[in-house]
């Protein structure tokens, strides 16, 4: 059986400008290592917040984490590639970084093995000797994911990772996170604020209320994987996505 890893009690509040705000209140819920979970809700309910608790970038004022001994295994992708990457480094340089970044650096060409290795295994093309303002978005972005999964972690957070993207981009790099996470195996926590992106992507769906942000309702997403795009267009699928929508419209009047 796996082991689950556990999000219990999370609330977080902020001081601005002399003022109290409630931004997560009491967030409790588990997932299973291997599983695909999305969090999906209002515009500034605390989703990015709560991914950076789940990180350990920011600390929560209560409750607690367990993720099993992963602490240190974590990759995370933020949603502005233009900042994520190294402008001076190439494509291929920037996917290993993180490797020469450690105490025990690898030389770079043991570094570069193992990346090239990684895109190799992950079916994944890229032009590794251009810079960054060489790249397209899309290739910025999966530049950052695949950097993301070179240090072998159990945890991958995505913060929304295709919000800057054009929409033929946002659909290619979907068929490709999903292939990236069913080759590496890892746990992914992903935040989206479209719908069938996440439906689309997900073991299951997280929808948070409007601020101060408590869990709404978990909906199971039942379709076999490999999914394809004409999944978008399947009965069961709008069915769901209508009732998605519905709670997250409830949310947003109240």
């Amino acid at each position: 059986m796996k082991e689950k890893i556990a999000i219990k009690n999370i609330s977080k509040t902020f001081i601005q400008k002399n003022k109290t705000i409630e931004v997560l209140n009491n967030i409790s819920f588990d997932f299973n290592e291997g599983e695909f979970v999305s969090i999906f809700g209002p515009n500034g309910c605390g989703k990015t917040t709560l991914l950076n608790i789940i990180s350990g970038i920011t600390q929560p004022d209560g409750g607690s984490i367990s993720l099993n001994n992963n602490h240190d295994k974590i990759g995370i992708v933020f949603q502005d590639y233009l900042q994520s990457l190294l402008p001076w480094k190439t494509c291929l340089d920037n996917i290993c970084f993180p490797l020469e970044a450690e105490k025990n650096n690898l030389p770079k060409e043991d570094s570069r093995k193992i990346g090239i290795q990684l895109l190799d295994e992950l079916n994944i093309q890229l032009p590794l000797t251009n810079y960054p303002y060489q790249l397209s978005g899309g290739q910025k972005q999966l530049t950052c994911i695949v950097r993301s999964l070179i240090k072998k972690p159990k945890l991958l957070l995505l913060d929304e990772p295709f919000a800057s993207l054009d929409y033929q981009t946002r659909l290619l790099l979907q068929d490709t996170i999903q292939e990236i996470w069913i080759k590496a195996g890892v746990t992914v926590v992903f935040i989206s604020h479209e719908i069938d992106e996440a439906i689309y992507l997900s073991d299951r769906l997280i929808l948070l209320s409007k601020r101060p942000a408590e869990i709404k309702k978990i909906f199971d997403i039942p379709f076999p994987r490999p999914r394809t795009l004409a999944l978008h267009n399947n009965n069961d699928f709008l069915r769901l996505r209508s009732e998605v929508l519905e709670n997250f419209k409830q949310e947003v009047k109240e």
